[in-house]
């Protein structure tokens, strides 16, 4: 039951940062918000690739797999997050279009939740006489498609120059993951304990074909399959006397998946269908109380909020930003600084995960990475961020 609770490993989720730099619309902070506001008149040719991944309470390569190492959980709830972003076009007169690929989940799990999947994975043993109240979510999904978005000037009669701008995609959906776990489990020793729990998994990526993994009703095999799309705005006022530069940006202001065919299981775990493993650790049969079906799912994609105010002191400009969704802020500072003509560096902190960036710019490439750890074995948080264009 455990191993399989906090998981964002298959495909591109929780393996290190998969996407290839094969993919600069700059798409900042930890949500890979891009911001169509920032579309100049160059004509050019674009790629560009915004990844981060992280969570509270342990080191990455551990979050899929067996929870070794180091184990720093919040008191309240846990998150684990990811949000990639690849695109690569073309560019005129403030138009873009381009080719697109996302990739996005969050995890939430309180305390209980993670000590007993931490406990289990180790094999370090339960608390005796602990209840364990159980409390998990996952949300996440990956689709490619096209995009178009377009930026313009905005008279305002003021000393401010505005630019806005907005961006609409075509998504086909490539996979979806929606799951719940609630219900609480009593520990009878370190090694055992009761339950009674329930979890309702929407899963795509579920061999509808393998009795292990899913009932077919009736024999019926089906693929899923998912199509959409989603609006984004943005706005970026430029005060030229005093150098201050404001930013607001708005992913999936809104937008929409429609799937069809999505396997989903609801599973029982309770104590008539107890057994033990080969080291005596309570373990439960899933096929004798899970219930299959394939379901029509319309997703409504949670939009994401970015706000960044910047002010130049001296050669430097500082910077100060937070990304928003699904209730999260995730802060941000930043400091820039022009090294060189035409070389400037970029360095910054996010206060949620306790990462901190660095940023080499040029005229026509940019390459970043972020991390909480200089041993990437032991970091809980990761992104990478690179583009180049070419103007005509």
């Amino acid at each position: 039951m455990f191993k399989e609770i906090i998981m964002i490993k298959t495909r591109c989720w929780g393996i290190p940062l998969c996407l290839a730099l094969t993919s600069l619309g700059h798409a900042e902070g930890l949500l890979a918000i891009d911001n169509p506001a920032k579309i100049d008149q160059v004509t050019k040719v674009y790629a560009v690739v915004d990844a981060f991944e992280a969570n509270d309470q342990v080191a990455m390569r551990e979050y899929g797999a067996s929870w070794q190492g180091n184990y720093t959980p919040r008191s309240g709830t846990n998150i684990g997050l990811l949000a990639a972003r690849a695109e690569a076009g073309v560019q005129w007169n403030g138009y873009r279009f381009g080719a697109l690929y996302r990739a996005e989940a969050l995890v939430e799990a309180n305390r209980d939740t993670a000590d007993v999947v931490q406990q289990y994975s180790t094999q370090s043993g339960y608390n005796i006489g602990r209840t364990y109240a159980l409390d998990y979510r996952i949300k996440g999904f990956e689709a490619n498609g096209a995009r178009v978005s377009k930026s313009m000037a905005f008279v305002t009669g003021s000393p401010w120059q505005v630019q806005v701008g907005a961006g609409l995609s075509y998504l086909r959906g490539t996979r979806l993951k929606i799951e719940t776990v609630t219900g609480q489990i009593v520990t009878l020793n370190t090694k055992d304990f009761g339950a009674a729990a329930g979890r309702n998994m929407t899963d795509s990526t579920l061999n509808v074909s393998d009795l292990a993994q899913f009932n077919a009703p009736a024999g019926r095999m089906a693929a899923p399959s998912g199509s959409g799309y989603a609006l984004d705005f943005g706005v970026v006022a430029r005060h030229p006397d005093s150098g201050i530069t404001l930013e607001l940006a708005v992913a999936d202001l809104l937008g929409r998946i429609e799937w069809t065919d999505v396997p989903n299981n609801v599973t029982a775990y309770n104590n008539a269908t107890k057994y033990y493993d080969a080291n005596g650790y309570a373990q439960f049969n899933a096929l004798t109380t899970r219930t299959s079906n394939y379901q029509t799912i319309s997703q409504q994609l949670d939009p994401k909020i970015r706000l960044a105010v910047s002010y130049p002191v001296g050669h430097f400009q500082l910077q100060g930003a937070a990304d928003y969704t699904q209730g999260y802020w995730f802060p941000q500072l930043a400091v820039t600084y022009p090294f060189s003509p035409r070389w400037l560096l970029k360095a910054d902190v996010d206060l949620r995960f306790q990462t901190v960036g660095l940023m080499l710019q040029h005229p026509w490439l940019y390459v970043g990475f972020r991390t909480d750890a200089l041993d990437a074995g032991a970091a809980k948080a990761y992104g990478l961020t690179a583009g180049v264009h070419f103007s005509f």
